[in-house]
């Protein structure tokens, strides 16, 4: 059936500025950042779009929805309250696409929120984990103390560490 072919992927985050940022900046951090997004996921041509949303809130009843359903439409962005400023944004998203592995929508995702923290100057508490990816798993993850990363076969984990 067709809606079995959608992965889900939701995420939330906070972004980081060193001064305060307007609210009408954060819609437009908010809006490039998911049309980064679209524009990785887009290089999939097996792609389709459900639905992928994002909301900032930016403190006491300030915050931004962000919308879109086609990569062939615009976001659709609704700010709320267009006065004041915010050092930081929590950022919640949530995309729904098929034709997209998830862990390769994960990494759509990182390279998106990389790019806009490049662009606008930001920082996250996003760390990416993409499973599965068993090169970045063996490069990033520190040995097992007991075993010493020697038992770890086809992604398994030893059970040492919890």
């Amino acid at each position: 059936m067709y809606q079995n072919t959608f992965e889900t992927l939701a995420v939330e985050t906070t972004l980081t500025s060193r001064q305060a940022i307007k609210n009408e900046k954060w819609q437009e951090i908010g809006k490039f950042f998911l049309q980064s997004y679209i524009e990785q996921i887009g290089k999939t041509e097996t792609v389709v779009i459900g639905h992928i949303k994002g909301l900032i809130e930016l403190g006491d009843e300030n915050f931004i929805k962000l919308s879109c359903t086609s990569q062939n439409q615009p976001i659709n962005s609704e700010i709320i309250t267009a006065d004041g400023s915010s050092r930081a944004g929590r950022l919640t998203f949530n995309g729904i696409v098929s034709g997209v592995p998830k862990d390769k929508s994960i990494q759509y995702f990182h390279m998106a929120l990389e790019r806009t923290c490049s662009v606008f100057e930001l920082l996250t508490d996003y760390r990416e984990s993409v499973h599965g990816d068993s090169k970045s798993d063996e490069n990033e993850a520190e040995a097992c103390p007991v075993c010493h990363g020697h038992h770890h076969h086809h992604d398994e984990t030893c059970g040492h560490q919890h």
